[in-house]
């Protein structure tokens, strides 16, 4: 036989061999080479759900739900009404009077600071940015200032518009801004921290 020949007849033979092998793989569904290879896919197994105990008891949080609602009432009836006080006319004292301890002004008691609100409009790493915004904002007659704040390795300033004593007002104070097309901020009504 020739060379070219018996290469031949070797290549027809392995392509037999193959088609043999590869034929049944090929031709059948998932489901018979999963038979034919005796392949079975268990059930998933079934994990019980453990029973988590509440962290703080029912009695605990009945009691801190009504200390919660006790101290927002305290702060409600704490919040001072706007009083007009009437002038005051001050008179001058004689020249033969002597001044008394009364005529001293007296120094004016603090009261705890008062809750309030404020509308942070921006916030900026730059200080600079900051504060020609605080400065375009005092121009246009609001009352504006910025704080630094450290976030997160970061250092930010923020810039906020207000305080105002009521929620409300500082809500109006925020739509505004919004409604301002000078600036057209979208702020958030956050707590005053003086």
């Amino acid at each position: 036989m020739h060379l070219r020949t018996r290469q031949r007849v070797i290549g027809l033979l392995l392509l037999l061999l193959l088609a043999a092998i590869l034929a049944p793989l090929v031709l059948r569904t998932p489901e018979q080479v999963r038979l034919a290879l005796d392949m079975s896919i268990p059930e998933a197994p079934r994990i019980s759900e453990p029973d988590i105990a509440p962290v703080v008891s029912e009695e605990e949080q009945a009691a801190t739900d009504r200390q919660i609602d006790e101290e927002q009432q305290q702060v409600a009836a704490a919040e001072p009404e706007p009083q007009v006080a009437p002038p005051v006319v001050e008179e001058e004292p004689s020249a033969d009077e002597e001044p008394s301890a009364e005529d001293e002004p007296q120094p004016a008691t603090q009261d705890a600071p008062q809750p309030g609100f404020t509308v942070q409009v921006a916030s900026f790493s730059d200080v600079a940015n900051a504060q020609a915004l605080v400065a375009r904002l005092r121009e246009a007659g609001y009352s504006a200032y910025h704080r630094e704040v450290r976030q997160d390795g970061n250092t930010w300033q923020r810039v906020f518009v207000g305080p105002e004593i009521k929620r409300d007002r500082a809500e109006a104070l925020r739509q505004r801004l919004a409604d301002d097309k000078a600036f057209a901020l979208e702020g958030l009504v956050r707590s005053f921290v003086p």
